[in-house]
């Protein structure tokens, strides 16, 4: 039986690359997630709980290249909880196969790097006549905007006669009177 859940916690153990059949990557680490309690006035550690976490594909390769050992993250996955022998013991082992990961902001700051990669699926045409946005870029550092020839401000002003572009606490759909909007 598998469980989605969400684990907060920190890596017991650096991410380890695996080989795995069929040319799959998949990465490998430790977590401990302590659940801290407020009593008399002081934070205190209570219980912790241990994970096996697996990652594939390609959110294996950028947890490769993004986690250490020690840092705090925050994974959602599926759960699965094993029974297991070895060498006369037994126990219960909670493996969880992340499906998706990132470091927990509120013990520190993180910047993201998209990796460049597009998925066929993800591409997404543009609207007949709309071809303008679907050729433009966003200048990280100024917020102008750039497509097709047409130079617009991240404020929406309107430049060589061209359409406004409006934020989006200023676009509203046109509507009748007494209709409703959904």
């Amino acid at each position: 039986m598998t469980d989605q859940i969400a684990v907060t916690g920190n890596l017991t153990s650096a991410p380890e690359r695996r080989a795995v059949s069929g040319g799959v990557t998949m990465v490998t680490f430790g977590l401990a997630s302590t659940e801290r309690r407020f009593v008399d006035g002081n934070w205190v550690d209570a219980h912790t709980n241990y994970y096996n976490v697996s990652v594939f594909r390609r959110l294996a390769d950028h947890a490769l290249q993004s986690l250490e050992r020690g840092q705090r993250v925050i994974i959602q996955g599926k759960l699965k909880l094993r029974q297991w022998e070895a060498n006369g013991r037994s126990g219960t082992s909670a493996d969880l196969e992340a499906t998706s990961l990132g470091p927990d902001l509120m013990f520190g700051v993180a910047t993201f790097v998209k990796d460049g990669r597009a998925t066929p699926s993800a591409e997404v045409p543009p609207a007949p006549g709309e071809e303008w946005a679907a050729s433009g870029s966003v200048d990280a550092s100024t917020g102008e905007i750039h497509g097709a020839g047409i130079e617009h401000s991240a404020e929406g002003d309107e430049q060589d006669g061209a359409r406004q572009l409006v934020g989006a606490g200023g676009w509203s759909a046109p509507m009748e009177e007494d209709v409703t909007p959904f």
